[in-house]
């Protein structure tokens, strides 16, 4: 066995003895190409961007939002702003633990002095927060790197709930089908 190189994901049974003084880091480990890996802590720190970005706005939009039926959407807005501080703590452990270093910038915030605007605008930052996190998915997935797909697949849950309630507040009603079960009726 030739000690000191990364252990190849595609035989899970070898074991490898690192040298000493030597991390590598995850995505070394399992043998990720560089071009995958800039591409994987790129997407992941501007990930790591947006989510300080929505934790900011909803914490501005939440005492922007005026109304008394408001009072319980006020509430919403500053859980969400502390389950987007939560995903930003998870990807900047993510991106380090792969191998990078997070970053401090803040994508854009979007405000108004209309309450049904910045809802809207948080809606919005939601649906473009999964499609982005989808993308991310099948990225660390396509690297072998399942763990990390995972911890990014609880964050989607968590922004689709988000999305749900924003939707349920702007009064926003999904289509309905029969589903698998046949007829609504």
């Amino acid at each position: 066995m030739d000690h000191g190189r990364p252990l190849d994901h595609k035989n899970p049974g070898e074991v490898v003895s690192l040298p000493t003084g030597e991390r590598p880091s995850v995505v070394e480990v399992y043998s990720v190409s560089a071009r995958q890996r800039e591409q994987i802590l790129s997407g992941l720190n501007l990930d790591l961007m947006w989510e300080y970005a929505a934790m900011v706005q909803y914490i501005q939009h939440a005492s922007m939002l005026t109304g008394p039926e408001y009072v319980a959407i006020i509430q919403e807005e500053l859980q969400h702003a502390q389950d987007e501080h939560e995903h930003a703590v998870i990807l900047s452990d993510l991106i380090q633990y792969l191998g990078g270093i997070p970053t401090i910038e803040v994508a854009e915030r979007l405000t108004s002095l209309d309450n049904e605007e910045m809802l809207r605008q948080d809606l919005q930052a939601e649906y473009n927060a999964i499609k982005r996190y989808l993308t991310r998915i099948q990225q660390l997935e396509s690297a072998g790197l399942y763990d990390s797909a995972q911890k990014i697949r609880n964050i989607v849950v968590v922004e689709q709930n988000h999305a749900i309630e924003l939707e349920k507040a702007l009064g926003i009603r999904r289509a309905t089908s029969p589903g698998p079960f046949g007829s609504n009726a």
